[in-house]
């Protein structure tokens, strides 16, 4: 008889702990069916959050193995390959205050996801006898955005949260932010962007675990991508964040490649630069990674342009006139 054992995380409130539990393998078990058949036949102490058990409501995240998935929406089968191993770990998503074994705290998330404005204020032209129209193109901008369910799975993967939740919005309020920001019917997409400026738009790390981890195969980096443009578009060019994107595309405009040596004082400035890095600086010249030839010649000249720098051009030209 194959036994699998999974080995939960808990927390009473006070005390944490690990617990093992095992059971007889069934090929047909989900992660939250397991979850459920030790509650049931176990220990019904066992405390977790499930309600559709049909990936709608996003309420059974959990991390498998340190990995944020849906719990009704994944097949013990694909963790147990995944993983090689009949023994996994399942805890209580990250960056969230954890009530009870692998119930977590919703409250403050809601509030933080109030910051994006959801909500939307139409056009004046549009009224109850014309309704808000829109064309599939509109529409397809902004569907994919609609599917967040609010599991929380890009938030517990999320770099930039865990290394600093207080100048950094969770993933999905990003999302959120951008579904209201692109809707041809809103009367003020900025709206909502400008909001999202201030929460730390520029900071995201694009480590792509928000994007690798949501169950709905949303991209939240996109979102955010998106936003920062239509950021920029409106002139919102003030920041190390949008001083950084216009060095990097005037690089690659330039020559096709980075001039990493410009490219720290063109976003922080030359006396940020200078004063904040010259340690990291130091080091590099120590340890033979830059010489003191190459940083002059690098921040006095620019790269050759690579082979078919025109046809690169041409692309980053007609996505700026797009937009």
């Amino acid at each position: 008889m194959r036994t699998i054992t999974f080995d939960i995380d808990r927390f009473d409130g006070t005390r944490s702990w690990t617990q093992s539990y095992s059971f007889e393998y069934d090929p047909a078990l989900t992660v939250l069916a397991s979850l459920i058949l030790l509650k049931e036949k176990q220990d019904p102490t066992l405390n977790f959050t499930a309600s559709c058990r049909s990936a709608i409501c996003g309420s059974c995240a959990v991390r498998v193995n340190g990995n944020a998935v849906l719990a009704c929406d994944t097949r013990l089968d694909t963790v147990l390959t995944q993983w090689q191993s009949d023994t996994l770990r399942i805890s209580p998503i990250g960056n969230f205050h954890v009530l009870s074994d692998l119930v977590v705290d919703w409250s403050e998330k809601v509030e933080r996801l109030r910051t994006a404005k959801p909500g939307l204020k139409a056009k004046a032209e549009f009224n109850a006898e014309t309704g808000c129209r829109q064309s599939p193109a509109e529409f397809a901008l902004i569907q994919k955005q609609w599917d967040c369910i609010l599991c929380g799975s890009c938030a517990s993967e999320c770099n930039k949260l865990t290394d600093n939740d207080r100048d950094f919005l969770e993933p999905f309020v990003f999302t959120h932010a951008n579904r209201y920001a692109q809707d041809s019917r809103s009367a003020d997409g900025l709206l909502h962007v400008k909001e999202m400026v201030k929460q730390g738009l520029w900071k995201c790390l694009h480590c792509m675990e928000c994007v690798t981890k949501c169950p709905k195969q949303i991209a939240p980096a996109a979102d955010i991508a998106a936003m920062r443009a239509m950021a920029f578009a409106a002139g919102n060019t003030e920041g190390k964040g949008p001083r950084h994107a216009e060095a990097f595309r005037t690089d690659l405009e330039n020559s096709g490649r980075l001039n990493e040596v410009r490219l720290v004082p063109r976003t922080e400035g030359l006396v940020d630069a200078a004063t904040g890095r010259m340690g990291f600086t130091l080091r590099m010249l120590k340890h033979g990674k830059l010489s003191t030839r190459e940083a002059v010649e690098l921040f006095v000249t620019d790269n050759k342009p690579i082979e078919g720098i025109e046809g690169l051009r041409k692309i980053i030209r007609y996505r700026r006139d797009a937009k």
